[in-house]
């Protein structure tokens, strides 16, 4: 009698961890209010993207308007920059939004999912059950914790290179204003020839600054890259390093294996 009573007392607990999971902590994990700071963060990296993106494809425009072939390979390079800062833009979204999400899916089904396993193993094969609630909750926290930790690493390095970012579009801004007057001469040789005479450099000088300009924005996309594509793939990895050392499941290892079997040349 004394054990169904504890065994009941342990399954109301469980089923009301269950309730406040579900009602109470899912909630607080997707409000926004939540991750005020992590989202405050992605929207400076946001805007700092926009800003290379803007800078990038305005200086692009203003180096293909400097007289001789020097420039062109340049100014055709940073407009290929457009396309990878779009990559970091879509990451740094999805990362915003699955701050929420994950929230979601870990307070809400995987926490009371093991709860229930909990209960279950009050009363069936208590070993199996058991084990598997505890895998769950910690693949729940683990994935829970994910996206702030690789936030938080990530943080720590931008600030490091903000200054070298900021340089980086000061830069492209000069840029841009020194070739505005020969982007407006167009084709035309002689008013491209006065543009020259009135600005303090000549076409080799420009280009030079171009290739210069060119540099930073090549640092800039590694920093961008590293902070926002990097370094979560990195803390990921981390972290199913810790549920296999918790749990015993090889989640990275299954991943590859599915790759590998989804891979006909993978087999030969």
């Amino acid at each position: 009698m004394e054990k169904n009573l504890k065994k009941l007392l342990i399954a109301a607990l469980l089923v009301l961890l269950a309730v406040i999971s579900a009602l109470v902590i899912a909630d607080w994990a997707m409000s926004p209010g939540t991750h005020a700071r992590d989202i405050a963060s992605i929207d400076e990296k946001t805007a700092t993207v926009l800003k290379l993106t803007a800078a990038s494809t305005l200086a692009s425009a203003g180096i293909s308007a400097i007289p001789g072939d020097t420039a062109t390979p340049i100014a055709e390079k940073l407009a290929d920059f457009t396309e990878y800062f779009l990559l970091i833009l879509c990451v740094l979204y999805s990362e915003k939004y699955l701050l929420t999400i994950i929230g979601a899916g870990a307070f809400r089904i995987l926490v009371p999912a093991a709860c229930l396993l909990g209960i279950a193993g009050l009363y069936w094969n208590p070993k199996l059950t058991r084990r598997l609630a505890g895998r769950l909750a910690v693949i729940a926290l683990a994935l829970y914790c994910v996206i702030p930790m690789s936030l938080r690493v990530s943080d720590a390095i931008y600030t490091a290179f903000d200054s070298s970012i900021s340089t980086t579009l000061s830069a492209a801004e000069e840029l841009t204003d020194e070739t505005a007057e020969l982007a407006q001469a167009g084709e035309d040789k002689g008013l491209l020839a006065a543009a020259l005479d009135r600005l303090s450099e000549t076409a080799e000088g420009l280009a030079k600054k171009a290739a210069d300009t060119l540099n930073r924005f090549v640092e800039a996309l590694a920093v961008m890259i590293v902070t926002s594509c990097i370094i979560p793939i990195l803390v990921l990895l981390f972290f199913l390093w810790v549920i296999k050392q918790f749990t015993g499941l090889d989640l990275s290892g299954t991943l590859l294996r599915r790759k590998n079997a989804s891979d006909p040349g993978a087999r030969l």
